[in-house]
């Protein structure tokens, strides 16, 4: 939830003490202001001017693989034309939005999980259990019923494919929940420093006047609240900014305390309607692959920029030759009478024939291939679906009859592909959403119980598991089969050679990748409690048998000292 102060009034109550103790009246003394809108919207020009020069590419492609551009023009006369004629780049986003969700951020399976820092507590059972609690409670929350995780994400991967960026909000809506948003690309101006984290991000967003009216309330000016009673779906202007502070202090209560400050500003009036703050960033701004010097990425689409294009005007021109080879012109001489019956069937043509018998009508020829100018868009087809890595995503369910050793092989293949831009997504999208989730849930207060090995002695890191982090990992996993299978076989000649192996510590690396969890596999410390109580279990069992033995033994002696007796 953002924090927002009490702006009723420039003014702060102060007491002023003279020196012999006597108290006078309080008076009121001016404050700072903390911000100015004219610096924060000069800020924002200086941001537009730099995002500029991506913006045409930025539009063309998003006509060519998504909806949310112009698919059609009006000319100088107002008629609709259609300026898209080939779908391969939407088809492509599609496979690469879906595949990528499935290998970074699947629905169905836990994609990370939090561990300390410090790997001495790796097997601290309080430790372990808490941890575990707040994963499992993280997954609940986002996969809620209205949080839009799910939804969201999937448009922030179509954004990643588009424009190589995109904006991700999490927030904190009181009486819902955290809730998940994806900006729309033509909102946000994006400010990055030099270590490549998010210094700052400016929303340029619309809203009706009841809906300002229910976010600022009093704070807005007259003729918005005005238009909220008469006209509230009348839009209105207003920014967002977001940005790291530099004298926040930790010991002030209010959003002076906070490391982000958060500035409404309304648009048309050019005035500060809200001041407030946030402990963590609340914005998220993933890259698809990184630029030099920009605070914005590359994307696939981008990549393919000029083969979307030619693939464009290819089937543009398919298009037109088709028809004209399927419906030519007809060539005619003045003769001919009925033209308007050209191309009707079963109709009766006068004057369809000359004096010498030859038609007097014919169809126009075209000396076209157009076999070669199919074979030339198919090659440019393939490069565009290269550049959304559809090749790639698919070679697992197009090879058959792959063995279980092809099928690793084939995995790290993809992996060494793909680890660069699913690491970058994860490290500039799911750590800051994690941290901000975390700070959002202990605000609840559903995160007091933390143990204090882990309150005094380290912090929280997080550890991602989704398929895209499998897939790198599964040359070692492979690796420690084979050599498990050569040492079984070694064995036979000589059986000392198993004492190499740290057995347990290879079966909990396996669970570890195949995702086994903590309710399935023992801690090192329940192991060796265990193996403590399997023991007592043993003497115990052997003390009995003794004490057993023992009084067999002295009942046969009784017998028979009884039996000489009895003599």
């Amino acid at each position: 939830m953002e924090h927002l102060d009490d702006r009723s009034s420039e003014f702060q109550p102060e007491n002023i003490f003279a020196k012999d103790g006597q108290s006078f009246a309080p008076r009121l003394v001016r404050k700072k202001p903390a911000f100015n809108a004219e610096n924060i919207l000069k800020r924002l020009d200086a941001m537009k001017a730099e995002r500029a020069k991506w913006e045409p590419m930025w539009d063309k492609a998003a006509e060519m693989c998504s909806v949310e551009s112009e698919l059609f023009t009006t000319d100088n006369r107002g008629r609709v034309r259609q300026n898209v004629f080939d779908t391969t780049g939407r088809n492509a986003l599609a496979c690469f939005c879906s595949s990528m969700k499935s290998v970074i951020v699947p629905t169905t399976s836990q994609w990370h999980r939090l561990k300390p820092v410090d790997p001495n507590l790796d097997d601290n059972a309080k430790v372990k259990k808490f941890l575990d609690k707040a994963t499992d409670l993280l997954f609940r929350v986002r996969y809620s019923a209205y949080s839009n995780f799910a939804s969201e994400s999937d448009l922030l991967f179509n954004q990643l494919g588009i424009y190589g960026h995109a904006l991700w909000m999490v927030e904190d809506n009181v009486g819902q929940g955290i809730v998940y948003r994806t900006i729309p690309v033509k909102e946000a101006y994006i400010k990055r420093d030099d270590s490549g984290k998010i210094a700052a991000v400016f929303r340029e967003y619309e809203l009706t006047a009841g809906e300002a009216a229910k976010k600022f309330g009093d704070e807005l000016r007259g003729d918005i609240l005005q238009a909220a009673e008469n006209t509230p779906e009348r839009m209105f202007k207003f920014l967002h900014a977001v940005f790291e502070r530099d004298d926040y202090a930790l010991e002030a209560a209010d959003f002076n305390g906070m490391k982000y400050a958060s500035v409404h500003i309304d648009m048309a009036a050019k005035r500060i309607i809200h001041v407030g703050g946030y402990r963590t960033c609340p914005y998220m701004a993933p890259r698809f692959l990184g630029i030099a010097g920009s605070s914005y990425g590359d994307s696939p689409a981008l990549q393919a920029f000029y083969d979307l294009l030619t693939a464009n005007e290819m089937g543009k021109t398919i298009l037109r030759t088709g028809q004209l080879q399927a419906n030519p012109p007809i060539l005619t001489n003045m003769g001919l009478i009925d033209t308007n019956k050209l191309g009707s069937a079963g109709a009766v043509i006068r004057g369809g024939l000359d004096n010498q018998g030859k038609p007097a009508a014919v169809s126009m020829q075209y000396g076209n291939n157009l076999s070669i100018t199919v074979e030339m868009q198919r090659e440019v087809r393939a490069a565009i679906e290269r550049a959304f890595l559809v090749p790639l995503f698919q070679s697992l369910t197009q090879t058959k009859q792959m063995t279980a050793t092809e099928v690793e092989k084939r995995e790290m293949e993809k992996s060494m592909l793909l680890a660069p831009m699913c690491e970058r997504i994860s490290a500039e999208w799911l750590a800051g959403n994690i941290e901000r989730e975390l700070d959002i849930l202990a605000s609840y207060g559903v995160l007091d119980d933390v143990p204090d090995e882990l309150m005094y002695d380290g912090s929280i890191a997080i550890q991602f598991e989704g398929p895209a982090v499998h897939m790198q990992q599964s040359g070692a996993i492979v690796g420690l089969y084979k050599t498990i299978e050569a040492a079984t076989s070694l064995a036979q000649a000589n059986p000392n050679i198993l004492n190499v192996f740290d057995t347990e510590a290879a079966l909990r690396k396996i669970a570890d990748y195949y995702g086994v969890g903590p309710d399935v596999v023992r801690t090192a410390d329940e192991v060796e409690e265990l193996l403590m109580q399997q023991q007592a279990q043993q003497q115990a069992l052997l003390q009995q048998q003794q004490n057993g033995a023992q009084a067999g033994a002295q009942n046969a002696s009784l017998s028979a000292l009884l039996n000489k007796t009895s003599a």
